[in-house]
């Protein structure tokens, strides 16, 4: 095979499609669509005069005319035309001046930069079906697949992520050992942050899917400082509650994410009524120790037994979530109610 490697300007890839001399969805390619905000953000790049990454066209001549085939970067190209044909807005997650306008509304001298952005693309001319198919199979067998918390760092950049990625650093998700290295190398201590912050915004929700809407709803985050502190009371409790010297919560069941989702979700219910009562604190801790101890599938109490089974089957619905926390909560009431 006999690559080349050269800088197109937007405006090529523009009249090659718009000529019908250029093919975004080859059979090979994988039948995936970007989301509106990742598409946004990718425009966003393009404005900012960013490189994007490097996108490989294999090249046939017909006729005496050359077609191109795309063999990776399908939903670059695709964002890039769909912005140019007025078919995509500047919307959230985007923050810049042009917010929510259109290729056509955007100001001349924008529309003459951005058609003069350089993208770079390996072009191989007249490759076999074996050969385009190895190489695609290839450009993507090296690459690390990002999971959806890596995504929604792409797709969502914005206030709610970022104090969530400042809430995971604080030391007590250290001490507590809730999040595992491997965990935090692949953000998924930022994607459980969100998880918590999202019951302060929100309440207790439905397993994960929704996150991609919290995200992109609280790009813009008002009274951020507020929903800190909230945050990080609740945190204050439960350190208080699990004290490390006598009562460590990374020694007991509570540093599972599901029981510590509900525990979170307990406590911050609980604060609206009344302060921590440190006298009621031994009570407490008596009342968990027996939970930590004795929930389980066998348990001989039935709560117990169906606490141990909400958190093993589905744990993550709404319906075994609220179970679980109003479990808590009616434990844990006194530690706070006058």
């Amino acid at each position: 095979m006999k690559w080349e490697s050269y800088s197109h300007p937007i405006s090529d890839v523009r009249d090659w499609a718009d000529n019908e001399r250029l093919e975004l969805r080859p059979d090979f390619q994988r039948n995936e669509v970007w989301t509106q905000a990742a598409q946004i953000m990718l425009i966003d790049t393009i404005l900012k005069g960013i490189p994007i990454p490097k996108i490989y066209i294999k090249s046939i001549v017909k006729n005496e005319k050359t077609y191109r085939i795309v063999v990776d970067g399908q939903q670059r190209l695709t964002a890039i035309l769909k912005f140019i044909r007025d078919e995509l807005t500047l919307k959230k997650p985007y923050q810049g001046e042009y917010f929510n306008m259109k290729y056509s509304e955007l100001p001349e001298s924008v529309h003459d930069d951005f058609i003069r952005y350089k993208i770079d693309i390996n072009e191989i001319f007249n490759p076999s079906d074996e050969e385009i198919r190895d190489l695609y199979s290839r450009v993507n067998k090296y690459t690390v697949q990002l999971n959806k918390q890596e995504l929604r760092k792409a797709d969502f950049p914005g206030e709610f992520i970022s104090l969530a990625e400042k809430i995971s650093e604080n030391p007590f998700f250290d001490s507590s050992r809730i999040f595992s290295v491997k965990q935090r190398r692949r953000m998924l201590d930022v994607e459980f942050v969100e998880e918590l912050l999202t019951i302060v915004l929100e309440g207790v929700q439905d397993k994960k899917e929704y996150l991609d809407n919290v995200c992109e709803k609280y790009v813009i985050l008002e009274d951020e400082r507020g929903i800190e502190q909230k945050f990080l009371g609740v945190i204050q409790d439960i350190s208080i509650i699990f004290d490390l010297e006598t009562f460590p919560i990374q020694d007991t069941r509570f540093r599972q994410k599901s029981d510590f989702y509900s525990l979170f979700a307990c406590v911050l219910s609980l604060r609206e009524t009344g302060k921590l009562k440190i006298d009621k604190l031994q009570e407490i801790r008596n009342e968990l120790r027996g939970m930590d101890e004795y929930i389980g599938p066998q348990s001989e109490d039935d709560e117990y037994r169906e606490y141990a089974t909400r958190c093993l089957s589905d744990a993550n619905s709404i319906t075994n979530r609220n179970w679980r926390t109003e479990f808590m909560r009616k434990r844990m009431a006194i530690l706070y109610e006058g």
